[in-house]
């Protein structure tokens, strides 16, 4: 076949080819790009550590590092039209600095959180003016010390969780601080601009070091991670726990209710990092980052049953093919498939770009990360956040910040285009042939040719905007190809 028939090998046609009676199942990766290059030269910013958030054809984020005061930090835009980032402000000890927060739109303003600065030099909640870029602390979590913590002063510290929305409140967690400084649930109203405390994490009841926000999941409630606490906290070697999954709902008069609904065990299945994601109507998938000795699992937690299953834990070594340590890495859903990146492991043993199809139990590795290049596609270290889908121009991707590695070793922006094609063929009961396929852009044409050598193809369907088409079988036996836009 001609190199344009290759999808993903250039970017002109979606094609893939299949003989009837064989029954085949074809399927090309998906692309994984760099976009950008961050830079902290010349106050360029640095170190991206969670998604990004699609306003029009922008996609906005913060970073830890760079900026006019680095390492604070900045608020950045990556404009998907012209592909240049563009640092819409730069974070101080005031607004506070080093965020690991994605940013939550409100009207004009964004909301985020920070890791440090304000008035305790432990982080805020702040926000930022999205038409003139003006940043501002609405509250700034106390100085975490031990009298403030027995007092019941310290409402937490450290929040790297990005902020959920609920009603007119603002949730988020803290990693640490409260009064068992293992991290606190807190709110903030946007009516009145107060910050309160709704529970303090402790460890073995409600789990503890909170490090990402919360997923909505239909009527079942919100859920969070902990990387720690739980059941096993008193287990011998697990004296902080191996992680919890934690429910927020509420009952008839509105009142917060949050409790443990998974315990999770030693082994590749303990310390989840990040929020869970929501898949279908009654399921929660997540990583875990496990122990040396055993470097992670994705693991799916059933919300009616309330049971978990690990899926499928990663192999140990130092650079497996596939990668390592999933947990740090929050998934997101497409057609069927979790995107996500693995912190270690690959070729080059800083980590890749992977998918889980779930209904193959299987994981496909789609790229290497790599260190301090021009060719370097990022590296994940000391990442703790997640992808983002995106639509632009009418076609699915997904993007990914990355804290290090690429041409200045300051962090990377990684898109993977989903557009890939996987065929499915199979009998139907009326003697006829269903041919399926995911991924691609309609409007589809089905082509047929009787002799691949000769490549003459004629159109036997046109203008297609379903994914699958019926066709009565051939004699003699026929090649069918899909052809999809551009």
């Amino acid at each position: 076949m001609k190199k344009s028939c290759f999808w993903g090998l250039s970017q002109s046609l979606a094609v893939l080819a299949l003989v009837l009676h064989l029954i085949p199942v074809m399927a090309s990766a998906q692309i994984v790009e760099k976009m950008a290059d961050l830079n902290i030269a010349g106050n360029g910013p640095g170190g991206p550590l969670d998604r990004v958030t699609q306003i029009g054809t922008n996609l906005w984020f913060t970073t830890e590092k760079g900026g006019l005061f680095d390492p604070s930090g900045t608020i950045c835009r990556y404009d998907m039209t012209t592909r240049e980032i563009v640092i819409v402000a730069s974070l101080d000890n005031t607004s506070g600095k080093s965020p690991e927060s994605s940013l939550l739109v409100v009207g004009d303003e964004a909301y985020f959180t920070t890791k440090s600065g304000g008035t305790g030099d432990v982080g805020t909640i702040s926000k930022i003016n999205l038409t003139n870029g003006t940043v501002t602390a609405v509250y700034s979590f106390p100085p975490n010390t031990a009298p403030a913590r027995a007092n019941g002063l310290q409402t937490g510290a450290i929040s790297r969780s990005g902020l959920t929305r609920i009603g007119e409140e603002l949730w988020a967690t803290t990693s640490s601080g409260g009064i068992s400084n293992r991290g606190t649930i807190i709110k903030y109203n946007l009516t009145n601009g107060v910050t309160s405390v709704v529970t303090n994490l402790d460890g073995p009841l409600l789990g503890g070091q909170a490090f990402d926000g919360f997923t909505a999941a239909g009527t079942n409630g919100w859920f969070f991670s902990t990387f720690s606490g739980g059941n096993t906290f008193a287990t011998p070697g697990l004296s902080l726990g191996a992680g919890a999954i934690g429910r927020l709902t509420f009952d008839a008069q509105g009142n917060p209710i949050i409790a443990r609904v998974v315990d999770l065990t030693a082994g590749a299945p303990q310390f989840p990092g990040v929020q869970p994601t929501f898949v279908g109507t009654n399921s929660l998938y997540f990583g875990t980052t496990g122990p040396n000795s055993d470097p992670g699992a994705i693991i799916r937690y059933d919300i009616d049953a309330g049971t978990w299953t690990n899926l499928f834990s990663f192999p140990t070594g130092t650079a497996t093919n596939i990668g390592s340590r999933p947990g740090y890495c929050g998934m997101v859903e497409f057609r069927g498939e979790l995107f996500f990146i693995n912190r270690l492991g690959g070729t080059n043993n800083v980590g890749a770009v992977v998918k889980y199809n779930i209904a193959s139990n299987t994981v496909t590795k789609l790229a290497d990360l790599g260190g301090p290049a021009a060719q370097s596609l990022g590296s994940a270290s000391g990442f703790f956040g997640s992808g983002t889908l995106v639509e632009e121009n009418g076609r699915s991707y997904i993007y990914f910040p990355l804290t290090a590695g690429g041409n200045y070793n300051n962090g990377t922006i990684l898109r993977i285009d989903l557009a890939a094609f996987r065929i499915n063929v199979a009998s139907e009961s009326n003697g006829n042939i269903r041919i399926a396929w995911n991924g691609g852009y309609p409007p589809f044409t089905l082509q047929q040719s009787t002799n691949l050598l000769e490549e003459n193809w004629t159109d036997a369907i046109t203008g297609l905007t379903d994914r699958f088409v019926s066709i009565p079988t051939t004699n003699p036996p026929t090649y069918f190809r899909v052809i999809g836009q551009p």
